[in-house]
């Protein structure tokens, strides 16, 4: 009986939040073996994979939406409460140095295990660090290098890595939203929401325009759901049973719902079931491998092309399985993690001392 309450109890998104328990660990790890899974029928030559037919949308898209409605939702919760030093820093520290250790893993180990290159001469060659230095940085990518995978399928080296521009400038629009006080109520955020989209619609390509990638847009959009959802979480009530009633809907009449209406439902669905079944003791994960799957799968599915592509589509995938989920427990246990604690324990306070005797000081020079 009580587990059938539990089922059936509504709370508010806010109760859910202050209680302190979800799993979105284990969501975002689904997200990212969902992109592994349909990256590697597309880099073996196979297409989309057998279940985007089924439920209707490519999935390694659908993975990425689930990635961008988490991160709007947590990352304007982080620019609400953080200073802009502190949401800075936590930011550079979390998406930066995982990614600069796999573009050279990539081009250090991954290339020349896969490729028939001269070892020293493609690592020191000026193309090699050209790859590491752009795409460590973001501002543009570069996907593909000459002759390297080039009997492939596909081309890319790391594919993937086309969403963390378009992250990038989402962590920069949450923080210059936060700033100029539009989230500073509910009414406010979403009547600009509102308003953007409506101009959006009137004037297509308007968003795009301000995020000049492509496929930037609904990106942009499910990230501005989320935060949608985070700032109204007073107002929305979530159970594990409006979860999979809302679920079921979205999968059984998802030819009849109206497109604009669609990333909304999407967008509860991630966030309700990420608190909603946070009783779910094997679903809350300690550590969080998302992001290193989805930093290596990519050039790892490439070298499992080249290694093992003419044994059959069973060894490449059993292989991209095991060398990606290594890649990422390193990531994770060695760069991450360590990271992460350095940045909360040592670099967040330091900033705020910092912060705190500038203020004095600007103080005493008013007084």
């Amino acid at each position: 009986m009580r587990s059938n309450n539990r089922f059936f109890n509504i709370i508010s998104l806010d109760e859910a939040i202050n209680s302190k328990s979800d799993i979105f660990s284990f969501v975002r790890l689904f997200a990212a073996l969902l992109v592994m899974y349909a990256h590697s029928y597309h880099i073996f030559g196979l297409g989309a994979d057998p279940l985007s037919s089924k439920v209707g949308i490519y999935s390694g898209t659908l993975a990425v939406y689930i990635f961008f409605t988490i991160s709007g939702f947590f990352i304007f919760q982080s620019a609400i409460k953080r200073t802009i030093y502190e949401y800075t820093i936590a930011r550079v520290t979390r998406i930066f140095p995982a990614l600069v250790i796999a573009n050279i893993v990539t081009i250090f180990f991954i290339i020349p295990i896969s490729s028939e290159v001269n070892f020293f001469s493609f690592v020191f060659s000026d193309s090699s660090w050209t790859y590491i230095k752009v795409n460590s940085l973001l501002d543009s990518l570069v996907f593909t290098l000459p002759d390297i995978f080039s009997n492939n399928p596909d081309h890319a080296i790391n594919g993937s890595l086309w969403t963390l521009p378009v992250e990038v400038r989402a962590y920069i629009m949450a923080v210059i939203v936060v700033v100029i006080g539009i989230t500073s109520t509910p009414g406010r955020y979403n009547a600009c929401l509102f308003i953007v989209l409506i101009i959006n619609s009137i004037h297509p390509g308007f968003v795009q325009s301000l995020l000049p990638i492509p496929g930037a847009v609904g990106l942009f959009y499910f990230f501005c759901i989320g935060g949608a959802l985070y700032i109204n979480r007073q107002y929305i009530p979530i159970s594990p049973f409006l979860c999979v009633v809302i679920a079921s809907v979205l999968f059984f009449y998802r030819a009849k719902i109206n497109p604009q209406v669609m990333p909304f439902l999407i967008g509860y669905v991630v966030i309700s079931a990420g608190y909603a079944f946070g009783m779910i003791r094997f679903l809350k994960l300690k550590h969080d491998y998302s992001y290193g799957f989805y930093l290596y799968a990519y050039p790892i599915s490439q070298m499992s092309f080249s290694l093992f592509g003419q044994t059959g589509f069973f060894a490449y995938f059993s292989f991209i399985c095991i060398a990606t989920a290594a890649a990422a427990f390193f990531s994770w246990h060695c760069v991450e993690k360590p990271i992460t604690q350095l940045t909360r324990a040592k670099i967040i306070p330091s900033i705020a001392s910092v912060a705190v005797r500038f203020n004095m000081i600007n103080l005493r020079e008013r007084s």
